[in-house]
């Protein structure tokens, strides 16, 4: 994992203990997410890529399950890796 995927993925990590979808409407916990990608050193466009292409697709209910878990899963560490890189060579 290169240097670029670990900090991702730290900051992700960080972002999940610190925001929870519970009952909030899906658009908070989208700009909740957003925030943290920038507050841990993205761009404001490339956390805003992530996010949306993260959000597209899942049920309110996965990403609900997504927010409640203390740690990403190893598929949801690649998937933001992914995105990450796909996101920072668009801007």
């Amino acid at each position: 994992m290169t240097t670029g995927r670990r900090w991702l993925a730290a900051v992700v990590l960080a972002a999940v203990a610190v925001v929870s979808c519970g009952d909030k409407p899906r658009d908070d916990a989208r700009d909740s997410l957003v925030k943290q990608l920038q507050d841990g050193g993205l761009d404001h466009t490339t956390a805003e890529c992530v996010v949306d292409a993260f959000f597209e697709g899942k049920t309110d209910a996965e990403l609900k399950g997504f927010f409640d878990r203390p740690q990403l899963t190893p598929e949801e560490a690649a998937e933001f890796a992914a995105l990450g890189e796909r996101c920072q060579s668009q801007s």
